[in-house]
C-alpha cells in the first residue's frame, strides 16, 4: 500500500506519472475519461476500473461530465507478474467491472484501514489489497466467486453487523446455510481465524471507537458491544490489542 485518495474535478484535468515503481488502480463511480499507458489510450467510463503501471509511464484525464474516480498506489514483490497476466486476461488496461459495489467496499477496507490507528492496520490494508487483486483476476477471467466463498463472506458481514448481539455457531450457520462444524473449518480456512474469533474482534473493534469518541465508562462499553462482565471485557480487550481498555483510552488521548 503506498497512497490512496478519491478525486472529483470541477474541470479540466490532466495527471501524469513516469517511472514510478507502482500499480495505479482506478474506479470510476460516475462521468468519463481517458487513461494513458505508454503509447497506449483507452476511454474509462462509469462503471469501468483500470490498473495502471507506472514504471512504463501512465496518465490521466478527464472528460465530460468530469468524472468521480477512487484511486490506490500500491506495489509489491508479485505486483509485475500479476499485472502482467491480468492484462493478458483483461485484453487491456481497462475492464467493465461486474460488480462495483463489491469494488468499492474493497477501495472502503483499504481506506478505513489506512486512515485507523490499529497497530495491524497495515496488514487489514493488505487484505483489502488481496480482496481488491482477487475481484480484479475473477473479472479478467470471467469467472463468478463461487457460492461458499459468497456464504462465507455473508457471515462475515454479518458478524459486522449484529457482533453486539448473542452469536452463537448455530446462529451463524443458519446465516451460512452450512453446518456449524463445515463453516467452522471453512471460515477459518479462508480468513485465518475461527467465528469466533472474528466476533469478538469485530467487538474490540467496535469497543475501540467508543473508547475513542465518547466518555463511556469501560464498562459501559463493554455492555454495548455485547460483552457486559467487565472482567470479561478487560481480558478480551487485552488478549486481541496488548493492552487494557483504560491503557487504551489513555495512549489515544495522549
Amino acid at each position: 500500500m503506498q497512497e490512496i485518495g478519491e478525486l472529483a474535478p470541477t474541470g479540466p484535468m490532466e495527471s501524469r506519472r513516469a517511472g514510478f515503481p507502482s500499480l495505479l488502480f482506478l474506479l470510476a463511480e460516475w462521468g468519463e475519461g481517458r487513461v494513458r499507458e505508454g503509447a497506449e489510450e483507452r476511454p474509462l467510463r462509469a462503471g469501468e476500473c483500470a490498473l495502471l503501471d507506472c514504471r512504463r509511464g501512465c496518465g490521466h484525464a478527464t472528460g465530460e461530465p468530469p468524472w468521480r474516480l477512487k484511486w490506490i498506489h500500491f506495489d509489491g514483490p508479485g505486483a509485475a507478474a500479476f499485472r502482467a497476466r491480468w492484462r493478458e486476461r483483461a485484453g487491456g488496461p481497462v475492464l467493465r467491472m461486474t460488480s462495483p459495489e463489491r469494488y468499492r467496499r474493497a477501495w472502503e477496507d483499504v481506506w478505513d484501514a489506512v486512515s485507523s490507528d490499529d497497530p495491524i492496520r497495515d496488514f487489514r490494508a493488505n487484505e483489502g489489497l488481496a480482496s481488491l487483486c482477487t475481484l480484479l483476476m475473477e473479472d479478467a477471467l470471467g469467472t463468478e466467486p463461487d457460492r461458499r466463498a459468497a456464504r462465507l463472506a455473508a457471515v462475515r458481514a454479518w458478524i459486522e453487523a449484529h457482533c453486539t448481539e448473542d452469536i452463537s455457531l448455530d446462529r451463524l450457520a443458519a446465516v451460512a446455510h452450512l453446518n456449524k462444524f463445515t463453516l467452522s473449518r471453512e471460515f477459518s480456512a479462508r480468513y485465518g481465524v475461527p467465528p469466533s474469533r472474528a466476533v469478538a474482534q469485530a467487538r474490540i473493534d467496535r469497543a475501540k471507537k467508543l473508547l475513542r469518541f465518547t466518555d463511556d465508562t469501560v464498562e459501559a462499553v463493554g455492555a454495548a458491544v455485547g460483552v457486559p462482565d467487565p472482567n470479561y471485557f478487560a481480558r478480551l480487550f487485552r488478549r486481541v490489542e496488548g493492552l487494557s481498555p483504560r491503557a487504551f483510552r489513555d495512549r489515544w488521548r495522549e
